[in-house]
């Protein structure tokens, strides 16, 4: 119920806004106003989306997480939406998130907040640091330069509990129990 109320006050605001903008300008001032916003709405989708599209590739090619640029990709479509809504003020906002330092500001907020929701589900995490190679010389495994591909790796993994019954069956190398996660 909350939410249609919410929908109903902004129609009726949307109305109003453009009942005020059409006394001051005209009707044909408004309706050009309308077209040339989602013009221009469009070029900037366009040309948005595919700025978008290309930092999500460049974060994958890289190997970095890419919370950041989906949610920017996701900003992109939003303002998409907004933009086919006619009305003066989901335009503004549209035009709003097609800006690219407040997309990317909201975004980062986004992939933080869904980092963190994330983690608060999956439970503890162990970080190993710095593992080497079965034969390793000390604890830490070789020293650096001796070509072990291991050296100075983060390992981040999920804490699992062992059942007696997976300890009995092997897993997919036929060596050693499976592993249950959930």
């Amino acid at each position: 119920m909350p939410v249609l109320l919410a929908l109903l006050a902004y129609v009726a605001l949307e109305i109003w806004v453009l009942i005020l903008v059409g006394q001051s300008i005209g009707f044909l001032g408004l309706l050009a106003l309308l077209v040339v916003s989602a013009v221009v709405g469009a070029w900037a989708l366009k040309h948005e989306g595919r700025r978008s599209l290309a930092d999500l590739g460049r974060a994958a090619r890289s190997g970095r997480p890419a919370e950041a640029e989906v949610a920017g990709g996701m900003y992109v479509a939003l303002a998409g939406v907004l933009l086919v809504v006619p009305g003066m003020l989901s335009t503004l906002a549209a035009l709003i998130l097609l800006v690219p330092p407040v997309r990317r500001v909201l975004a980062r907020r986004a992939a933080a907040r869904a980092v963190r929701a994330g983690s608060a589900r999956m439970g503890p995490t162990i970080t190993v640091v710095g593992a080497g190679a079965p034969g390793g010389h000390g604890p830490w495994g070789p020293a650096a330069g001796n070509g072990d591909p291991w050296h100075g790796r983060v390992i981040e993994g999920q804490v699992a509990e062992a059942d007696e019954r997976d300890l009995d069956s092997p897993d997919e190398n036929g060596t050693g129990g499976t592993r249950r996660t959930g």
